[in-house]
């Protein structure tokens, strides 16, 4: 019986230097396009939040857009009071104190004057603090959302933010039908206005909400 072929020794496979760096090197690939596919997803997650907070700026807002009309409407901050009104409590808030400080001692702990009922300032700052929306969190800062001019790539500190802007119709025949500006605390909101809200991405890149009637 030939038994030669049942002789034969076995090789053993060995593994190279090179072959050590290459699979080495596959594992350390895995490893970051896992750890970057992570980091994407916190990001998206992140985003999506920030765009969830500029969705319910939109939903209060809408939601008392048409109860604030009314004479009887209960935020009184947010009330559509007329120009008018407001205009005499300013020029009563401006007015000189009827017991002025002594000469020679300059006023101190001076407070700003409250923001009047029926302006923008008014209503945002009972926004902000009486309502769900002072709950919101940035998710990338862990911090309430900034109410900030405009998204800012340039700007990091500007990540997460919101911007709220009044769209306003330009004059006939303009080349354009309407421009987008700031508020001002002084604003008046006696009559309906049109509202842009956007939110800062992680870039501080803006990525507009909706647009809506207040």
């Amino acid at each position: 019986m030939d038994s030669t072929s049942n002789n034969q020794p076995t090789q053993s496979v060995k593994l190279t230097g090179s072959d050590i760096v290459f699979l080495l090197s596959m594992v350390v690939v895995v490893a970051i396009v896992t750890l970057l596919g992570m980091m994407a997803y916190k990001d998206a997650m992140k985003t999506e939040v920030t765009k969830q907070n500029g969705e319910a700026w939109v939903e209060w807002l809408t939601k008392v857009s048409a109860e604030r009309m009314k004479p009887d409407y209960e935020i009184a901050a947010c009330n559509a009071k007329s120009g008018d009104a407001i205009a005499a409590e300013q020029a009563a808030a401006a007015a000189p104190p009827a017991a002025p400080a002594a000469a020679g001692k300059p006023e101190e702990n001076k407070e700003a004057a409250a923001p009047i009922d029926g302006t923008w300032g008014a209503c945002l700052n009972h926004i902000m603090n009486n309502t769900d929306i002072k709950d919101l969190i940035n998710p990338f800062t862990k911090e309430r959302p900034q109410i900030v001019a405009q998204c800012v790539p340039a700007d990091r500190s500007l990540v997460g933010a919101i911007v709220l802007e009044k769209i306003v119709p330009t004059p006939p025949g303009s080349a354009v039908p309407t421009t987008n500006s700031q508020f001002v605390d002084s604003d008046s909101i006696e009559n309906k206005i049109q509202i842009r809200v956007t939110v800062c991405d992680k870039g501080a890149y803006p990525i507009k909400v909706a647009e809506l009637e207040f």
